[in-house]
């Protein structure tokens, strides 16, 4: 059975995938992320209010292979722990309205 109707054009999703525009989308969505983290106040190196108590060091590392990326990351040897325990990331992933998956 034949299609009818729709021919994609590749080229242009790839124009656009590719353009500041999206790259822009992509920035302000992980900005977006890294100030959720940060509001949640979360802190690391003491406990209770030790002198090497710090704020939980969020990154926003932008990327660009073919298209943009970005990275955010939970800066400290502790941000493993932080994520099992609070689940930051995938939390203001969710409220960025990005779409979080589990791999397979």
């Amino acid at each position: 059975m034949a299609r009818k109707g729709v021919t994609l054009d590749h080229a242009g999703i790839a124009s656009i995938l590719k353009s500041a525009g999206v790259a822009s989308v992509i920035q302000s969505a992980a900005e977006t992320m890294k100030a959720d983290i940060e509001a949640a106040g979360v802190t690391v190196g003491d406990r209770d209010g030790g002198p090497r108590e710090i704020a939980l060091p969020v990154t926003v590392t932008m990327l660009t292979t073919d298209r943009a990326k970005a990275r955010v990351s939970l800066a400290h040897a502790a941000g493993e722990a932080v994520q099992v325990k609070h689940g930051l990331l995938t939390k203001a992933a969710g409220a960025a309205g990005l779409d979080v998956r589990a791999k397979k």
